[in-house]
């Protein structure tokens, strides 16, 4: 026991924190109210009124049931992966950095462009208020598979990639189609991100 907490003190930290925020919203075992949604939640007009704590509260609370079930799954995973094959720092700035720049180019770059244009579907995302650390896991799994022997970094990472595209392009439309939309949307950028964020540091260590 000694030797995993030693090993992923990021990614115990993570999962115990998720587990406290379900179970002070009771998302453990139901699904997240409207009033939590609402207390936590992200949306990008938060940025307009710099209700910026939102990026990180919403990065800890999940939509409940099921969904926080398979985010603790996502957690061990693919941030567990990212700390064993890079380092606790590592996995730590990856997840919260990659979750942040998400959310700032979701937000700055495309939601609210495209609300402001008239575009329903940045109305949409730009409107929803959402949960979950799913774009920090998957930026975390996408520096997990960057640092994996060619081929086989291209043909996951190359997989993952189509089914998030593939994903994004077959929403399906139902009351909660702007969360959805903003969940795939930010799937989709923060995997890349994370792949990215793999050459960013070679190349900040080759010029070291």
């Amino acid at each position: 026991m000694k030797t995993i907490i030693k090993r992923f003190p990021f990614t115990l930290a993570m999962l115990g924190v998720l587990t406290l925020a379900a179970f002070l919203t009771n998302t453990h075992s139901g699904q997240l109210s409207t009033a939590w949604l609402n207390r936590f939640g992200f949306a990008p007009t938060d940025l307009l009124v710099l209700d910026l704590w939102r990026l990180f509260t919403s990065a800890v609370v999940t939509s409940g049931g099921v969904v926080f079930w398979e985010a603790l799954g996502m957690i061990i995973f693919a941030v567990g992966l990212t700390e064993w094959r890079t380092s606790s720092r590592r996995a730590a700035l990856t997840f919260w950095g990659i979750h942040l720049l998400t959310m700032l180019i979701e937000s700055l770059v495309i939601a609210l462009p495209l609300h402001w244009a008239g575009i329903n579907a940045g109305t949409l995302v730009a409107l929803s208020r959402d949960v979950g650390p799913s774009a920090g896991y998957f930026g975390s799994l996408g520096l997990a598979v960057a640092t994996l022997k060619k081929p086989w970094h291209w043909f996951i990472g190359g997989t993952i990639f189509t089914g998030l595209t593939v994903a994004m392009l077959t929403i399906s439309g139902h009351s909660s189609l702007g969360m959805e939309l903003s969940a795939d949307l930010a799937h989709l950028l923060a995997f890349p991100l994370g792949w990215l964020s793999m050459r960013v540091a070679r190349r900040t260590s080759a010029m070291n």
